[in-house]
């Protein structure tokens, strides 16, 4: 007697159940307990995540130091390049003479090496800075000169800059041309205050004095070998390598 009911109640269920197969259930109309600006946090993220990142690397500018040019140095002439040797001579006996501990024996100054430049010329005035050695030893010194010619090319005399007062550690300097004392921070360290500001800057001081020495050195076991000035105009002889 219950049977009836029973199969109408089942056909609507299944009914029902047929008619929401395929349609996704609509969104829950809860309210959400995630606040607004949360929302747009994330919504923010993801948009950067998607925007291509361009990296910036800052530019760092650097002022270039200056350096040393390299030293404006005169070339021998004919008659200074074959009279090398006695140049050599001469300038050992005046300025190796200057250092005190050295004193004035002439067998040290005849096998003595030096390297000069010349840094300029007037007349038959020739300005040098020069770098003398003991041959077998350690004695050393390191002199501007002046070379006082004859009219045929050979060498009247040799003179130092001389103190401006007694026992002062200040030269004058005055015979030099200016453009001479220029020269000379090439060679001073520390460069002496007295003398015109040296145009040049260099984080190295004395560079081509430390040369002028590293010749002299080698020149110590290669003594047919002329000082680098030679050198300038006869490249056939073997330098320093």
């Amino acid at each position: 007697m219950f049977m009836k009911p029973c199969k109408h109640a089942c056909f609507l269920l299944l009914m029902l159940f047929l008619s929401s197969c395929g349609q996704v259930p609509p969104p829950a109309t809860e309210t959400s307990t995630i606040p607004p600006f949360a929302w747009t946090a994330v919504a923010l993220t993801q948009t950067a995540l998607s925007t291509p990142v361009v990296m910036f690397t800052p530019t760092l500018q650097v002022t270039p130091i200056p350096t040393l040019p390299p030293p404006p140095i005169l070339t021998p002439d004919a008659i200074q390049v074959e009279r090398w040797q006695e140049y050599q001579r001469e300038l050992a006996k005046v300025v190796l003479a200057s250092n005190s501990e050295l004193g004035h024996d002439p067998v040290i100054y005849n096998d003595a090496l030096c390297e000069w430049d010349i840094l300029g010329q007037s007349g038959q005035e020739v300005y040098l800075y020069v770098v003398c050695a003991i041959a077998d030893g350690n004695g050393d010194a390191r002199k501007p000169a002046i070379i006082y010619l004859e009219p045929d090319g050979s060498i009247q005399k040799v003179k130092l800059p001389e103190p401006k007062a007694t026992n002062s550690s200040m030269f004058n300097y005055d015979p030099f041309p200016k453009d001479v004392q220029e020269k000379f921070c090439y060679y001073f360290d520390p460069f002496p205050s007295d003398l015109p500001q040296c145009p040049y800057f260099s984080t190295y001081p004395r560079p081509r004095l430390d040369v002028l020495y590293a010749h002299i050195e080698y020149r110590k076991t290669h003594p047919d070998v002329p000082p680098l000035l030679v050198l300038l105009v006869t490249p056939a002889v073997t330098p320093m390598p």
